[in-house]
């Protein structure tokens, strides 16, 4: 290179170290790489002693995208906020043992009575990883090389990759990954990439902490399919910005593998799923949260825009301009958004960073956080895509799949959020009348119990990706495949989507509900689901309104003719055409037409709840009421009843014993 024989070279972030590589003239970074620091180290490399040219071949993504639209950031821009927390028990943990193998710590020093040392040497002591004086002034590192267990790439505690060998050979190790990471990317069957070469887990020893591997050669990759949850643990400071709440505390952060996806590498293409049963992983950190107003999910859904799909979007693309705002990479900070969290009773934006403890990063933002969703609303707004894409809310790391995910959802709620828009007046909604349209009066003496809770009611409707006659009749329904169902919950106030992917999540919410109300669930709905578990789906409080129409009757209803008569509004399509969507790719529209059928749904069972009927045209072409007197607190009652001879009936039959 020195010498000119060498005309370029290709090199990974190792050149940001300021070597002198000689008289280059041109830098080409594939990618921005993520701080102007970076940028500028990488950059340095060329021109030293003539003129030279730097470019950006950016990516698909927000981050790379936005410096596209605004180029001048990257020569009139600051750099970047270095962040770090010295109090980090963590890293004070594996860093004093260290230390200490050096130069003993000593009591009278100032800096070992601050706090947060004075904790970790205590935690440290206790775990005999520091052993204390005789005068009680000193510590000592109780072995001789603790800095050998202390990883370069992550906090805590790791596992080691191991390419499994035969006969009496040793096993070669090929890596690490950390803790936090190990069972959304090591779990058993998944495909781990190293230097290049596709790795089959073959097993997770937690006990000796380490991941077997062989290696393969398939045309796919794996994607974990997971859920998250926050719990506020401590509320450090709050401030109002714009029209929310910005709070910053102490979280803990759980995460569940429900299963994983194997992904063709070209076109993506899911070729299947599979199921995990492996335990949670928790850990606490530092972070800060949005507490979300409930007039804008109300003036999300006013407008017919998915309210998860939108804060959920904002989420994404405010995580992919983080690094415009804190010396960071772009993953050291992740987040999790809900329309409602248990412990706010609204909806929420998490922020979080992703180091146990905490390395402060969010924190940094608490003063600036309103920048960071200006920018965010700029590239949101400013993409050229229609509904979403990998360059302004679409992230790689999403456990859910990127859903759901509402572009001009995340638009306007971002509109609000800043104040750019004034809230809108919330109009409450006639949510499920369960007694009389009249109202009535409470008899002498009686008290009316304003604590008294509402029953969970969730509307339910799926779609399937094969029709009856794709697996040989309607008695293979099981074989029929989720494609998507929606659900709308009363709890929630809000639709969610589930993919195939997702059908545990959505029997979960199925089985928290005091009531499941369907059309045809029990003969459809309930059957597909049976190829994906073994619940028996008697033990679901479920209230079938064709099952109910046809009691009445003798003879079903379409809901299609049901809309029409009684709402006077007809449906965007039918199953065959949902599934002629989804083979098509089409996945907007199945969404749409499903999330439809349940609103359909819900708005049926409020007008026969609030009017006692329902309108349908005989044969003679007469409209006539169908009498639906349907009372949410019997539904319930008779429900539970069902719902707990069913339970006991399996529990029985589970035992052995004759059901």
């Amino acid at each position: 290179m020195f010498a000119g024989d060498l005309l370029g070279v290709i090199s990974t972030s190792a050149l940001e170290m300021g070597i002198d590589v000689g008289a280059l003239d041109v830098c080409i970074l594939v990618g921005y790489p993520g701080s102007q620091v970076s940028l500028w180290q990488r950059g340095g490399r060329v021109g030293r002693e003539r003129e030279a040219a730097i470019a950006i071949v950016a990516q698909p993504d927000a981050l790379d995208q936005y410096l596209v639209h605004h180029p001048d950031l990257l020569v009139d821009h600051r750099f970047e906020h270095a962040v770090v927390d010295p109090g980090n028990q963590e890293l004070l943990a594996a860093h004093l043992p260290c230390a200490a193998v050096e130069i003993p710590l000593r009591g009278d020093e100032p800096w070992v009575s601050e706090p947060a040392v004075a904790t970790a040497i205590r935690r440290l002591e206790g775990e005999g990883a520091l052993l204390e004086s005789e005068t009680g002034r000193e510590w000592f590192a109780a072995r001789r090389r603790p800095h050998r267990e202390v990883s370069l790439r992550n906090i805590g505690t790791g596992f080691t990759i191991e390419e499994a060998a035969e006969g009496d050979a040793r096993p070669r190790t090929v890596g690490s990954v950390g803790g936090g990471l190990v069972y959304s990317e090591c779990h058993e069957g998944a495909i781990y990439l190293h230097r290049g070469r596709q790795f089959l887990v073959t097993r997770l020893d937690e006990v000796e902490r380490t991941v077997t591997v062989r290696p393969v050669q398939v045309p796919y990759y794996t994607r974990a399919v997971s859920e998250k949850e926050t719990e506020i643990l401590s509320r450090d400071r709050a401030r109002p910005a714009g029209s929310f709440l910005l709070v910053e505390g102490r979280v803990k952060v759980t995460t569940f593998i429900r299963g994983y996806e194997r992904r063709r590498i070209h076109g993506q293409d899911l070729l299947g799923t599979e199921p995990l049963d492996l335990p949670p992983s928790s850990f606490e950190t530092h972070g800060l949260w949005l507490e979300i107003p409930d007039e804008i999910p109300a003036a999300l859904k006013a407008e017919k825009l998915h309210p998860m799909g939108g804060i959920h979007g904002i989420e994404h693309a405010a995580l992919a301009l983080f690094p415009l705002f804190a010396l960071c990479d772009r993953f050291d900070v992740a987040g999790i958004s809900t329309t409602s969290h248990p412990q706010l009773k609204k909806a929420a934006i998490f922020l979080y960073d992703g180091t146990p403890g905490g390395l402060g990063l969010v924190a940094s933002l608490f003063d600036r956080f309103e920048t960071l969703l200006e920018t965010t609303l700029e590239r949101i707004a400013d993409c050229e895509c229609e509904a979403g894409c990998p360059a302004c809310i679409h992230s790689p790391r999403c456990g859910s799949g990127n859903r759901p995910l509402d572009k001009a959802a995340s638009v306007k709620a971002l509109q609000l959020l800043l104040g750019h828009e004034p809230l809108p007046e919330i109009v409450e909604p006639a949510l499920l009348e369960a007694a009389s349209p009249e109202p009535t009066e409470l008899a002498p003496g009686a008290e009316a119990s304003l604590d008294e809770p509402t029953p969970r009611v969730v509307f339910f409707d799926l779609e399937t990706q094969r029709s009856a006659a794709d697996v040989g009749g309607w008695h293979n329904a099981h074989l029929m495949r989720v494609a998507l169902a929606v659900t709308w919950d009363s709890r929630t106030g809000g639709f969610r989507c589930f993919r195939e992917g997702e059908v545990h999540a959505l029997l979960e919410q199925l089985a928290e509900a005091d009531l499941v109300i369907g059309f045809n669930i029990r003969r459809f709905d309930y059957k597909v689901l049976r190829g994906y578990t073994d619940l028996d789906f008697d033990t679901l409080a479920t209230f079938d309104m064709l099952d109910a129409i046809h009691a009445r009757l003798g003879y079903r209803l379409s809901l299609a003719h049901l809309a029409e008569q009684t709402l006077g509004v007809g449906k965007s399509g039918d199953g065959l055409q949902s599934i002629e969507w989804w083979r098509e790719g089409r996945h907007d529209l199945v969404e749409s037409y499903c999330q439809r059928d349940v609103e359909i749904l819900r708005e049926l069972f409020e007008h026969a709840s609030r009017e006692g009927h329902l309108i349908f045209q005989t044969r003679d072409e007469q409209r006539v009421k169908l009498p639906a007197p349907w009372c949410l607190d019997e539904l319930v009652e008779a429900a539970a009843a069902t719902r707990v001879a069913a339970t006991r009936r399996t529990a029985v039959t589970a035992a052995g014993a004759p059901s």
